[in-house]
């Protein structure tokens, strides 16, 4: 892994121990479920604010731009592996093979229940993105659920 490659990761997982400590801090205010719902609207408006600029940079939703989009600049700094698995006329399935966060979680201990309920917080960021570029976004597998890759599937 190159060093650049590194560091990224590096504060990828930074950015996981983080998640970490605001919902636990949050859940001693408000409850783990609460902390759960803030978290989540905190990080689809993020994704929300990405997905702007993807759409005013693509214009009209159209599923082979936002593919190539997807692995724009991931050559040898990609951190999640990204993949283009198949792209069809009425959807895209794109792979992340690595997760830092989904690592970092393992790293500290959290059981497995943990793991999903942060990768729950920490993805809405994903559907902020895409929804706010104007696509549908679901998830058949994730890695902090036990899986090999994150499939996600997007429409139109």
């Amino acid at each position: 892994m190159n060093q650049n490659l590194s560091v990224l990761v590096s504060e990828i997982q930074n950015r996981a121990r983080i998640y970490v400590h605001i919902y636990r801090e949050l859940s001693k205010e408000v409850g783990e479920e609460k902390a759960a719902e803030i978290m989540k609207r905190a990080l689809y408006e993020r994704g929300r604010e990405k997905g702007i600029q993807l759409a005013r940079r693509l214009g009209q939703p159209d599923l082979h731009k936002m593919a190539i989009a997807f692995m724009e600049g991931k050559t040898d700094m990609d951190a999640f592996g990204h993949e283009i698995v198949q792209e069809h006329s009425d959807y895209v399935l794109l792979r992340l093979n690595r997760c830092p966060l989904a690592e970092a979680w393992e790293e500290l201990g959290l059981t497995p229940e943990k793991q999903k309920a942060l990768c729950d917080i920490a993805y809405q960021v994903d559907f902020g993105k895409y929804e706010a570029a104007g696509y549908k976004l679901a998830f058949s597998c994730r890695i902090a659920d036990g899986g090999k890759s994150c499939d996600m599937k997007v429409t139109i």
